[in-house]
């Protein structure tokens, strides 16, 4: 294998230091990107709206919680099983190439969001999908029957983000492909894998933890999630011209 340069230029991204990234801060990195979409955003904080307004401070600590653990559950799921398919397929170029793209893909779509949803909006989910959504979580928050409401709310939180994975621009796909080029012990996989849920959490866990102190709804603003589309886009165009260009470089040594 080639040493990996001081500097190289890769193509709409010019003069880069590849010494400068590592796994951790790439894992750091495309977690925050990943959870910073607003489509994430939008059923916890209708939630949120519905649990502020109980007298049952316990109940809403624990319905909240069990939604963003659900959330949580679900793209670690979906990332351990794609990772799996990777190990299981091993070094395929034909995959590491579609994943490429994918990346490519993903970089142009998240510049065009920054240059034309300058409202931060999802452009996924449709509003009458909203409101059925905002209708089933009305119900389950008024539900009397408190492990009804628990389960409905874990299911809720499955299906809804499930669907907004077509948000993601393909994140989690392009990350797992690139903790699959590592030659790492089974548990850091996980342990990886872990660290990126944790962050993609971490602004869902704020809004959450921030309302249920304060019994005041605030999202992060649309400024938080526009300019995420314009790091996250220049991030994904980078990642993709290494994954068809230079994919040594992405094993960081």
């Amino acid at each position: 294998m080639a040493p990996v340069p001081e500097r190289m230029q890769l193509p709409l991204i010019g003069e880069i230091n590849p010494r400068d990234l590592s796994l951790p801060v790439l894992t750091v990195l495309l977690g925050a990107l990943d959870g910073f979409n607003p489509c994430a955003m939008w059923t916890l904080v209708f939630l949120i709206g519905l649990l502020v307004g109980m007298k049952d401070t316990t109940r809403m600590w624990i319905l909240g919680s069990t939604f963003i653990i659900g959330s949580a559950t679900v793209y670690f799921i979906f990332m351990a099983a794609w990772l799996n398919l990777l190990l299981f397929l091993g070094s395929v170029s034909a995959i590491r190439i579609v994943i490429g793209l994918v990346a490519l893909t993903g970089g142009f779509y998240y510049l065009k969001e920054y240059f034309q949803n300058k409202d931060g909006v999802c452009p996924v989910t449709a509003p009458e999908r909203r409101q059925r959504v905002f209708q089933r979580l009305r119900a389950l928050a008024q539900e009397r029957n408190f492990l009804l409401a628990l389960s409905g709310i874990l299911a809720l939180a499955f299906l809804v983000n499930l669907v907004e994975l077509v948000c993601s621009a393909g994140i989690p796909a392009i990350y797992t492909q690139i903790l699959a080029m590592h030659s790492l012990p089974m548990w850091q996989y996980y342990g990886y894998l872990l660290l990126y849920i944790l962050v993609f959490m971490a602004d869902d866990m704020l809004v959450f933890a921030s309302a249920m102190l304060t019994l005041q709804v605030s999202g992060l603003g649309s400024k938080y999630s526009r300019y995420s589309h314009l790091i996250g886009g220049v991030l994904l165009l980078l990642i993709g011209a290494l994954l068809l260009l230079r994919p040594d470089l992405l094993t960081f040594g």
